[in-house]
């Protein structure tokens, strides 16, 4: 009885440090969602007349369920606000399979909005949680990149919107494949709004994909501008918080006593 009462406490302790360890992770674990979406789907939208058209819609789906999913839990504080947004990342990816099943385009326009909705809202919480920190670890410059990496994918989808509204709003250049002259953020054209969406992002500007209506150019110009203002901030932030951490270290060793400074020290060697 005793035994399997301690194996039972074991258990629930290896459980409680594994599910500690991976909260400490949690922005490290988004990021590498984010990257598989970003590095994934440029290849599915390739394969997809091998793969499929919805089998392809379907692996884009997975991809977008492991990114939602893991942003609900990086930036969920207690299990209250856990469930809320796993609810509308679950929302999302259901409104997301309907739409790309039926066609429906009253669906499309309302996934995308709900998405837009939920993106802004996982980059609120992320750049309030940056700016609540008081040290700069890991997982903090984890955070860092998924809110600049997060803003393009919700502009990404700002553009799938503006297309399925006004399908003139972009133009593409006539040497680009027919194949891909789409912008529809959640199918096998994922990948061609992620590339327009950091192509603005980052300031590059190729060419191969032009703004039209007034509307697409004022966002392309709130995009670059956005992601220009928050690499500056964000950069700034972290900066001052390794200065100031660097400092209070240093404060907190000149302020002990010789003979403590010697012991530290040779606990540290």
């Amino acid at each position: 009885m005793k035994d399997s009462r301690s194996d039972s406490q074991s258990v629930d302790s290896a459980l409680h440090g594994w599910l500690s360890r991976l909260r400490q992770a949690r922005f490290t674990q988004l990021l590498i969602g984010l990257v598989l979406l970003l590095f994934v789907s440029p290849f599915i939208g390739t394969f997809s007349s091998e793969l499929g058209k919805t089998f392809a819609t379907l692996m884009v789906v997975f991809l977008l369920a492991t990114v939602l999913i893991a942003a609900a839990l990086a930036v969920s504080d207690d299990q209250k606000h856990t469930r809320i947004t796993l609810a509308l990342a679950g929302t999302c990816l259901i409104l997301t399979m309907l739409a790309q099943l039926t066609g429906s385009p009253s669906l499309r326009i309302a996934q995308e909005l709900l998405t837009i909705g939920f993106l802004i809202h996982v980059i609120r919480l992320i750049v309030r949680t940056l700016f609540r920190q008081q040290h700069v670890d890991n997982d903090t410059i984890a955070a860092s990149l998924c809110g600049y990496i997060l803003i393009g994918v919700t502009f990404a989808v700002v553009f799938s919107l503006v297309m399925d509204i006004d399908s003139s709003a972009l133009s593409f250049a006539k040497s680009e494949p027919s194949s891909e002259l789409a912008i529809h953020f959640g199918d096998q054209h994922t990948a061609t709004a992620i590339y327009f969406s950091f192509v603005t992002l980052t300031t590059l500007g190729y060419g191969d994909i032009t703004p039209i209506s007034m509307p697409a150019r004022m966002l392309t110009t709130a995009e670059a501008l956005i992601g220009q203002l928050y690499l500056v901030i964000l950069v700034a932030r972290l900066v001052g918080l390794h200065i100031a951490t660097e400092m209070k270290t240093r404060q907190s060793q000149s302020n002990l006593k010789p003979d403590q400074r010697r012991h530290e020290d040779s606990v540290n060697q």
